[in-house]
C-alpha cells in the first residue's frame, strides 16, 4: 500500500492497513465492507462500514475530508471505552480509505492539525514528521487512536521506553 512506503523505516513491515470490499456497486453488500490495522501481525483497530451504519446510520465520520455528506455522531465519546483506539462504529473502511487518499496529497504540517484522527494516525507514522517534533506532540490532546500510533513510533524510534 502506497501509505505504508512514507511510514518511518522503523515502522515498515510492523504496521500494516487493511482494505477490503464486497460487492461491486453501493448497495447493501457494500456494509459489509471494512479496514483495519495491524501491529506486529495483531489486529489493533477495525474499521467496520456495518458498525458505522448499524449503529450510527452513516458510512462516513464527520471528520473525513469528502465531498459526500457525512452524518455527526449523536453519541459523544467523553467516557470512551478503556483500551479501545476507535469506539465501535466511529469509523468506517470509507473513513480510512477517504483519509488514506486525502493524506496522500497532505502536507504533512496540514495532516497534523487535520481533524480526522485517522488523518492524524497517518502522520506521526509518516516519516516526514521528524523525532524533534515526535517527542514535542503532547499526547494527552491526542484522540486513542492518534495517541496509540505516536507512542508505537516513539518505541520503535528508541525516543521512549516501553516501560514509562
Amino acid at each position: 500500500m502506497k501509505i505504508e512506503k512514507n511510514f518511518s523505516e522503523n515502522l515498515k513491515g510492523s504496521v500494516k492497513l487493511y482494505i477490503t470490499t464486497y460487492g461491486s456497486s453501493y448497495d447493501v453488500q457494500d456494509l459489509y465492507n471494512r479496514g483495519w490495522i495491524t501491529v506486529d501481525g495483531i489486529e489493533v483497530v477495525n474499521f467496520s462500514t456495518p458498525d458505522a451504519f448499524f449503529l450510527y446510520q452513516r458510512d462516513l465520520n464527520a471528520t473525513t475530508p469528502t465531498k459526500y455528506i457525512a452524518n455527526e455522531v449523536t453519541k459523544e465519546y467523553v467516557d470512551r471505552t478503556p483500551n479501545r483506539l476507535a469506539e465501535k462504529g466511529e469509523f468506517s473502511k470509507f473513513d480510512l480509505t477517504y483519509c488514506c487518499n486525502e493524506f496522500l496529497n497532505m502536507s504533512i504540517e496540514k495532516a497534523m492539525v487535520h481533524a480526522s484522527p485517522i488523518i492524524q494516525m497517518l502522520a506521526v507514522m509518516d516519516k516526514r514528521l521528524g523525532k524533534r517534533r515526535l517527542v514535542v506532540l503532547d499526547e494527552k490532546e491526542l484522540h486513542p487512536l492518534v495517541r496509540y500510533f505516536l507512542n508505537f513510533r516513539l518505541e520503535a524510534e528508541g525516543l521512549k521506553d516501553r516501560t514509562t
